[in-house]
């Protein structure tokens, strides 16, 4: 005579250890991410990436005084920020950013030249000083200009320190020549 099989306890019902694991897992990713950005910044703190500006086509007006200075500040790294500028050939330098303003009655946009403390100058972006822009407005000259000309003018920048380059003092014409991009250009209709 066989002996019936004592009937098997059925399993206690079991937790999901996958299931688990899968609701918290985007939880522990970002914990883990944010864990490895503040190990990082304590052995290593984050630094702002080094300023590599060139002064391009510097320029300065030969007509009047006060006369404005152009240049092309090509920025091939961090963002910085243009101080001052001075040149022996005039009493001040100011800086000037170009600021537009819609008139009420809905004309046309309005611009004009605003005296300012600094001008920024963008991280791997370019800072493009020429006519009906930014300028540095230079007064009380020591002599007027001559076409053909060249007078040092120094900017001090906040974290690169000053650069003097030699300007060229031409007229208006030749530096919206080379400034200007051709679509900017005004044509006498020739």
């Amino acid at each position: 005579m066989t002996t019936p099989e004592p009937p098997t306890p059925s399993p206690a019902p079991r937790t999901d250890i996958y299931a688990r694991i899968r609701r918290a897992a985007p939880v522990l990713v970002v914990l883990f991410c944010a864990g490895i950005l503040l190990f990082v910044a304590i052995i290593h703190p984050f630094t702002k990436p080094p300023v590599a500006i060139e002064v391009r086509t510097p320029l300065v007006a030969s007509e009047g005084d006060p006369t404005a200075a152009y240049v092309w500040l090509h920025n091939g790294g961090g963002s910085d920020v243009l101080l001052s500028a001075s040149t022996p050939a005039a009493a001040t330098v100011v800086l000037q950013q170009w600021q537009t303003s819609q008139p009420s009655d809905g004309t046309q946009t309005v611009g004009h030249p605003v005296t300012v403390d600094h001008l920024d100058v963008p991280g791997f972006d370019d800072l493009r000083m020429q006519p009906g822009g930014d300028q540095l407005l230079l007064s009380g000259l020591v002599e007027p200009l001559r076409v053909g000309q060249t007078i040092p003018i120094t900017l001090v920048f906040e974290r690169s320190g000053t650069q003097t380059v030699q300007a060229e003092a031409q007229t208006y014409d030749t530096i919206a020549d080379r400034l200007l991009p051709p679509r900017l250009k005004v044509s006498n209709g020739n």
